[in-house]
């Protein structure tokens, strides 16, 4: 019973995988190229592509045109559609509009292009995790200072500490022969 479930659900994968006319599935940073549909011959005025409703860029006889797209597109092989490194927000649906020379009739054509989520590998590093009483869990990442650097760190605060108490006394017996002086002359 087992090994038909397997058999299905490899089935079902293999499926839902596979693209249908006019609908082109691409990894994330794949560079991809659109293929215009009704696309017979060279023999038209214009071709435009559309993202939705805005236009991506148009060749029209000899001169190509781009729009304010809101990234990188130019023609591929076969006048298609080239979007390097695709990302998901670049999934939908993409038309290719064809303006036929006069006598000939005008074509649409439309594909679909969806784009798995970008999936970065995180490298791993040696992490401890320490739970306190009033955070959930904490991550500390560990680092060992040289034996020199600690003895030099804990001297330099011990001598500052030093020099700030014979600082301050200095001044206390400063400020105390000056109110002993007052006294005497007052």
């Amino acid at each position: 019973m087992s090994q038909a479930v397997l058999f299905i659900s490899l089935l079902l994968v293999q499926i839902t995988t596979q693209s249908r006319p006019g609908e082109v599935l691409k990894n994330c940073n794949d560079d991809v190229t659109l293929e215009c549909p009704v696309l017979s011959s060279m023999d038209f005025y214009s071709l435009t592509w559309y993202k939705d409703s805005t236009p991506i860029i148009r060749k029209r006889k000899h001169e190509t045109q781009t729009s304010n797209f809101s990234r990188d597109a130019e023609f591929g092989e076969n006048l298609g559609l080239f979007l390097p490194k695709v990302k998901p927000a670049d999934s939908g649906t993409y038309k290719c509009d064809i303006t036929a020379n006069v006598g000939q009739q005008n074509k649409k054509g439309h594909v679909s292009l969806t784009v798995t989520e970008c999936v970065t590998q995180i490298e791993p590093t040696t992490m401890a995790t320490t739970v306190n009483s009033t955070w959930s869990s904490q991550t500390l990442r560990l680092e060992e200072f040289p034996f020199t650097w600690s003895v030099t760190g804990y001297l330099s605060v011990a001598i500052a500490k030093i020099l700030l108490s014979l600082i301050s006394i200095q001044i206390l017996r400063i400020l105390s022969a000056r109110r002993q002086k007052n006294r005497l002359y007052s």
